[in-house]
């Protein structure tokens, strides 16, 4: 008789995937605000994790940490808060960053952002999110350029991408109004590794998790270099929007910065038993009270879908390396995931 395994759900709610660098979900305390309060040029300081890299001397206006998350269908449930720029940079014309290791050539952020309005937006686009070269006080380099202009006389608003400055630098522009008020989940990769350096935008990408999808909206028009990915900055310059920002992601693939939510509350399904855990003779078994059929989807750590099948009561992996898997199972509408070893 086989013995049983009973797997520990990795996490009630969500799974994510790949090599991630940083995520930033602002999971501080309310009032509270990133990269400080001082009247300083710079804030070598800061607070919750940001520090100011620039601001005009006597200002003291904050980037403020605000109650609620952003979220966005299909992404790893949202956690902690989000963190408010005004719209006004006369207001607050602070500029922050948090520091980021890596010693990759190519990285991937992602962003949830929620426009509130029109608010000092210009019909010429102007950055507000990117990766910087540099850390701490001094982040002049400053590339994957988020720009943002108005559209639509000023009834929506468009998305931009410009890989950083030097030469002659224009933005690529996402060619779709989007809607004030409405949360949008912005990717963005930067490969650096040649000159120049290239930046691709996706708004509202057609898939999350696995391999990165299609994007035609690229740009390469700057000349400068970018040498090292060390922070990624918020600008609240002129012509810079009045936005909630929330769940900053950085990582090395698509899916690190896309995690996709695959699991639902454990013990979903009656009786369910998955063994042998780890499996070593090429077939795993699928038990459940109702032991009707299901459907078995497994995902590799990257998050590439490797198996999608139907199945009764086991499911044939002899074809899966050796390593670590989540099985996601489900049963007459109910579903259920678990971290799969394979020998």
């Amino acid at each position: 008789m086989k013995k049983l395994y009973t797997l520990s759900l990795l996490m009630v709610g969500a799974l994510s995937f790949g090599q991630n660098i940083l995520t930033e979900t602002f999971s501080y305390a309310v009032p509270g605000n990133i990269g400080g309060n001082t009247t300083t040029a710079t804030d070598a300081t800061g607070s919750n994790n940001w520090l100011t890299h620039s601001n005009t001397v006597g200002n003291a206006g904050t980037i403020d940490v605000i109650s609620g998350s952003l979220s966005y269908p299909g992404l790893t449930a949202s956690a902690g808060n989000k963190v408010y720029l005004p719209g006004s940079n006369s207001a607050v014309p602070r500029d922050v960053n948090r520091a980021i290791t890596s010693t990759a050539t190519t990285l991937y952020y992602s962003v949830l952002i929620n426009v509130i309005d029109n608010t000092q937006l210009t019909a010429n686009p102007t950055y507000f999110f990117g990766f910087g070269g540099a850390a701490g006080v001094s982040v002049t380099t400053l590339g994957a350029r988020l720009g943002i202009a108005s559209s639509n006389a000023g009834a929506n608003f468009r998305l931009s991408i410009q890989n950083i400055s030097g030469g002659t630098p224009t933005f690529t522009e996402n060619a779709v109004d989007l809607t004030f008020g409405t949360t949008y989940l912005v990717v963005v990769k930067y490969d650096a590794s040649a000159s120049p350096t290239t930046a691709t935008l996706w708004v509202n990408p057609s898939s999350l998790g696995g391999t990165e999808p299609a994007s035609t909206v690229t740009n390469n028009s700057g000349t400068q270099a970018f040498a090292t990915f060390a922070s990624v900055y918020i600008r609240n310059a002129a012509g810079g929007p009045k936005t909630e920002i929330d769940e900053i992601r950085v990582g090395t693939t698509w899916a690190s910065v896309t995690p996709v939510s695959l699991s639902v509350k454990d013990n979903a399904i009656a009786g369910l038993k998955v063994y042998p855990n780890p499996v070593t003779g090429g077939r795993l078994f699928i038990s459940t009270d109702a032991n009707n059929e299901k459907s078995v989807v497994i995902f590799d750590v990257l998050g590439k879908q490797v198996v999608n099948t139907t199945a009764t009561e086991s499911v044939n992996v002899s074809n899966l390396k050796g390593g670590v898997y989540i099985v996601k199972i489900t049963e007459d509408g109910k579903t259920a995931t678990r971290k799969l070893v394979i020998k």
